[in-house]
């Protein structure tokens, strides 16, 4: 992300010139950051922490106005503790905080015209972060509209939001051409899904302790964190089933209810992409508020019940990532590199990477280019183009992530490397670099181009923790 930023700060364009999945908001913010106050990891860390706080927040009202201020904190809570904990650079924060607040704004008071024209506005604004965000804020969103207003006016804002989503991504569309960008934001994705999906967890393969009691609660905890998928799946159906009976009952549905059932929808889509804790926060926020709406005011009485063990069971797996983080902090030290701005690492990682930051100083200009290889070319499940910020030096080709074990990609790597010549190659040789997945991804492609280039041009200068700095052999 802050790689991506660092481009557009140096005059690049997002999907023509560099690879990029998402939409367009969150690099050029943070390049605008950068230009005002410089290359820093902390003015990221910042914007989402006010992200999530905004998440909860729309949650808190949204949960108020359906069961009152008592239940909407602990709503609120269980917002918070899965917004706070896994964080990752991904924009889907940011995107679904324009989406939670669409939903408030269109569930509350106020002149219709307003409404829509503000839902329509934050819609946009979802996709201007995320694309597929957007689709979800529409679906969502219009249905409170076509419900609570009469169909004309979901039409409204339907219109509006697409129309505002098209402003975002005109300019793209002409500077790349509407088909190169259409793979990027979609194309892609549809026709590598195989690469990142995983397995739906059914079967828990953890230990299970007896004693002490410290390490029985750890292993319960794990037991919780791995079943949360299913978890949320099941409290989706609850919340589908009371609605449904509800209908029944009192021929209507809250026009809140709708949209929050649609949402779940969606995320229920997005958690299929990629079952991880990172695609669990938007489903499992989404049911922090319809959950306990639906265990105050479903029958029979049964259904209440299952709503509110669901949303109790999904209440302690937030609160208690945030207590063992309270506890168990490791031991960590500063970056002194100038645009980690204080943040700290892991002793070893920080150490190694300062020592990087030198070496790559003194022997690359500024404005210079230095290439961030994985552990193994044919396993390269993760990347390290954070090196790239810390370094501020350049990425001679045009992928700062994605999926380098194939052999287009590696040629395309290969080529860059043989035109710019970099001085430097650090070899992240972290395991998680190539990590095993039970996907297309987890398995070794066995192409080793860029290996064997490797080899050939550059001999090993110094090993520093879980970097190996690389410098070019003589001619």
């Amino acid at each position: 992300m802050l790689q991506a930023a660092r481009r557009i700060a140096h005059g690049q364009v997002p999907y023509r010139d560099f690879l990029w999945a998402y939409g367009p908001a969150q690099i050029y913010l943070l390049a605008g950051f950068s230009k005002v106050f410089g290359t820093s990891l902390l003015q990221w860390r910042i914007l989402r922490a006010l992200a999530d706080a905004g998440v909860a927040l729309g949650a808190f009202i949204l949960l108020r106005r359906e069961a009152g201020a008592r239940v909407a904190l602990a709503g609120w809570l269980a917002a918070a503790t899965v917004m706070a904990e896994p964080r990752t650079a991904n924009p889907f924060a940011f995107a679904f905080l324009f989406v939670v607040w669409a939903l408030v704004v269109a569930t509350g008071r106020g002149g219709a015209s307003a409404r829509v024209a503000g839902a329509a506005a934050l819609t946009a604004a979802a996709a201007a972060f995320r694309l597929d965000f957007g689709f979800y804020a529409l679906a969502g969103t219009g249905a409170v509209f076509l419900l609570r207003e009469r169909p004309a006016r979901a039409g409204e804002y339907a219109a509006g939001s697409a129309a505002l989503t098209a402003l975002v991504y005109l300019p793209f569309a002409i500077t790349d051409g509407l088909p190169h960008l259409y793979t990027a934001l979609i194309g892609t994705s549809l026709r590598e899904a195989g690469w990142w999906t995983l397995p739906f967890p059914i079967s828990y393969h953890g230990a299970f302790s007896a004693w002490p009691p410290s390490a029985v609660a750890r292993d319960l905890k794990h037991l919780l964190d791995f079943y949360v998928p299913l978890l949320l799946l099941i409290g989706a159906g609850v919340a589908l089933l009371a609605a449904l009976l509800r209908v029944r009952r009192e021929r209507a549905l809250p026009a809140s209810w709708a949209g929050l059932l649609v949402l779940s929808a969606g995320f229920v889509l997005y958690l299929h992409s990629r079952t991880d804790e990172f695609h669990t926060q938007p489903l499992l926020v989404t049911l922090a508020v319809l959950l306990p709406a639906v265990a105050l005011r479903a029958r029979p009485r049964a259904l209440a019940v299952a709503a509110g063990a669901v949303f109790a069971l999904l209440l302690v797996h937030g609160t208690a990532n945030r207590v063992v983080a309270a506890f168990q902090r490791p031991h960590l030290a500063t970056i002194h590199a100038s645009a980690a701005d204080g943040v700290e690492a892991p002793v070893h990682e920080a150490r190694a990477i300062d020592e990087v930051v030198r070496i790559v100083d003194a022997r690359v200009p500024r404005g210079g280019y230095i290439y961030v290889a994985p552990r193994r070319a044919d396993l390269a499940s993760f990347d390290d183009p954070l090196l790239y910020v810390l370094t501020n030096r350049e990425n001679p080709t045009g992928r700062d992530f994605g999926l380098l074990s194939r052999i287009g990609e590696q040629r395309e790597a290969v080529a860059a490397l043989k035109r710019t010549r970099p001085a430097i190659v650090i070899r992240w040789t972290d395991p998680l670099s190539s990590r095993r997945e039970p996907n297309k991804r987890g398995r070794p492609s066995g192409v080793h181009l860029l290996d064997r280039y490797l080899e050939r041009a550059y001999r090993p200068l110094v090993r520093l923790y879980h970097y190996d700095v690389l410098v070019r052999r003589p001619r």
